[in-house]
């Protein structure tokens, strides 16, 4: 019998604290092979913090992040290096360089972290900016194209490597709704396509349930629900119940200084 394969990735009795600001409580979040986990919360709640973490960027103050079988906090400075080829990442604004065109910009890992040859890093960048619908443009400059255009940059970007887990930061960002639909499916496309797991940080209520498999609540520095998107249409929690629906009233404003006064 095959062992188990283990969680692509693994939250473990997580805090971090800045002095006394408390961002992450006890945070405990598994992600399986294939999941598409929205991680959601208000702003500031700490839900790009969580993707610092994996990539070990942040380091907690207490508890572990897993990658498969590595803790992230605990590995030399290469072999966290070695880890991170196999995780892309998608910026909340694509973070494109804007003094290098896009086949430059894709290329820039490859170039980086592989013995790769020009002409083989150049299949690798057509065939990545085919998967997004961007063959053509190559030779053009970030600031040539569109918000949506440099989102899809970006998700090339994150392929390039091939990676096993991409993490994405707010992907509908400054997005207008139409074309955040078309990055909507493309992630979900691609996801399924190139067989990768996905952790997506949102506050975008549309997206989260258009994308997710799984999603997590995040509120006041801790995870208070886990479960389907069907589960949480579905919630009793009054945090999830007020948070889905946009309303003003409820325990979220409560004591937070930002409740609407009575009329």
């Amino acid at each position: 019998m095959s062992a188990p394969t283990p969680h692509v990735v693994e939250l473990r009795n997580l805090r971090l604290q800045f002095e006394e600001k408390k961002v992450l409580d006890d945070v405990s979040l598994i992600v399986e092979p294939l999941d598409r986990v929205v991680v959601m919360g208000q702003s500031g709640s700490g839900k790009s913090t969580i993707l610092r973490l994996i990539l070990g960027i942040l380091p907690p103050t207490s508890g572990s992040v897993f990658f498969k079988q590595f803790e992230i906090s605990r590995l030399p400075r290469r072999k966290l290096q070695q880890i991170r080829t196999r995780i892309g990442m998608v910026y909340q604004y694509s973070a494109l360089l804007s003094s290098r065109n896009v086949r430059d910009n894709i290329a820039l890992p490859l170039e980086e972290l592989t013995k790769k040859s020009r002409d083989e890093i150049d299949r690798t960048v057509d065939e990545k900016l085919e998967m997004v619908g961007m063959s053509g443009v190559k030779d053009q400059m970030p600031s040539e194209l569109s918000g949506g255009m440099r989102k899809r940059i970006s998700l090339a970007r994150a392929l390039v490597m091939d990676p096993e887990l991409i993490l994405f930061d707010e992907p509908s960002a400054g997005l207008d709704p139409v074309i955040s639909s078309v990055i909507d499916e493309l992630i979900i496309s691609l996801s399924e396509q190139s067989k990768v797991t996905s952790v997506i940080v949102t506050h975008e209520m549309d997206s989260a349930f258009r994308i997710g498999t799984k999603m997590a609540m995040l509120y006041r520095g801790k995870i208070i629900e886990v479960g389907t998107p069907e589960q949480f249409r579905q919630s009793t929690n009054p945090v999830v119940a007020q948070f889905l629906s946009g309303s003003t009233e409820g325990p979220i404003l409560e004591g937070s200084g930002d409740a609407v006064a009575p009329k």
